[in-house]
């Protein structure tokens, strides 16, 4: 088995660049819930509709969820095809 698939063995650089990447998506993925809300039509980046969105987590939660892991699979597929390691 290669040891360049266990996520638990990588350097700290690897491990800090696919967290990195993580957060990121999961904040694509919140900016994406946000253009999709309701909230969004009616005041467009008005601030304090934003933060009143933002007490309802069902609405954008699987979203960041989507971006983070789609962020971190995105990494690792890439990590595995090019054998950076």
């Amino acid at each position: 088995m290669d040891r360049g698939l266990n996520p638990l063995i990588w350097q700290r650089r690897h491990l800090v660049t696919w967290a990195m990447l993580s957060v990121a998506g999961a904040v694509g993925g919140l900016v994406f819930a946000w253009f999709r809300s309701p909230f969004s039509r009616l005041g467009g980046l008005d601030p304090t509709l934003i933060l009143g969105w933002l007490h309802y987590p069902q609405t954008y939660l699987p979203y960041v969820a989507a971006g983070a892991i789609t962020a971190a699979m995105a990494y690792y597929a890439a990590d595995l095809l090019t054998g950076a390691r």
